[in-house]
């Protein structure tokens, strides 16, 4: 006579010796549960703890300042610095230049040395040349061109 159970019953519990009948009688559902819950509370007891040495240990270190963190403070390079506003300082540079090229005034007044516009003197060292131009004038004691 055959046999009254279906051939996939027959399969569902036939098994290999590793386990019980069945898969789920070895697993330990409630040691998982607790297990898991452990954990949980371990990680949250830690949280805690190391919430409250951050606050522990940042209110200790409120207005202490470490040697190293001064020294790594960024100082001025020595030597030439950057310049801010290069156009604006360019233009102004200019602009003193063409005034005093441009306009008169004392190179030292009390040997009577004088500053005369540009042109001026290029027609002065065409007219006498450049000898008359170039001779050399002494200063009066105690007096230094500007």
């Amino acid at each position: 006579m055959a046999d009254p159970t279906p051939a996939m019953d027959r399969e569902a519990t036939r098994h290999d010796g590793r386990f019980g009948k069945r898969f789920d009688d070895e697993v330990n559902v409630p040691g998982i549960i607790w297990t898991t819950f452990g954990l949980a509370l371990a990680c949250g007891l830690g949280m805690l703890i190391t919430w409250g040495m951050q606050g522990y240990y940042a209110a200790r270190a409120e207005g202490v300042r470490s040697p190293p963190a001064a020294a790594v403070e960024p100082q001025l390079p020595e030597g030439p610095l950057l310049q801010r506003d290069p156009e604006g300082e360019l233009e102004a540079m200019r602009h003193e230049m063409a005034e005093r090229l441009g306009g008169y005034g004392w190179v030292n007044k009390g040997a009577g040395v004088v500053r005369i516009p540009i042109d001026d003197a290029m027609d002065l060292v065409v007219e006498r040349g450049v000898e008359a131009a170039t001779a050399p004038t002494t200063p009066a004691a105690g007096e230094t061109a500007e």
